[in-house]
């Protein structure tokens, strides 16, 4: 592999990697945005950021939000969960939880540089 191939293949994987988290950002924000309308609609504003962020701090994605993310159905999300293969999760008061974080991580483990392994010998 020459040096520009490589520089082209970092150049790509960076560009992806930027749109990850500008997604995973914007859900983010839209979270909290519907966080606060919830509050709002609760007559506690200044309460939203609770309903959005877990007790460690990290903000809580709900299954809607990451299949929106990841561009796949709510389904897979929960064949991934059978699988063991998706994102990490977090089970509160029955319901499925994902951390922004951990689904970051779940996207740039995911990532490559090339489209095809070369044959180990």
């Amino acid at each position: 592999m020459t040096g520009i191939e490589f520089a082209r293949d970092l150049q790509i994987a960076a560009t992806g990697a930027r749109r990850a988290l500008a997604v995973a950002e914007k859900a983010v924000a839209d979270l909290t945005a519907k966080a606060e309308a919830f509050a709002l609609s609760l007559g506690q504003p200044g309460d939203a950021a609770l309903a959005a962020v877990a007790a460690n701090g990290d903000a809580l994605l709900t299954g809607d939000d990451v299949a929106s993310i990841l561009r796949v159905s709510k389904a897979t999300l929960a064949r991934w969960r059978v699988l063991g293969t998706g994102p990490g999760y977090v089970k509160k008061q029955g319901r499925i939880l994902y951390r922004a974080e951990t689904v970051e991580k779940f996207v740039t483990s995911k990532e490559r540089t090339k489209t095809r392994e070369e044959a180990k010998s």
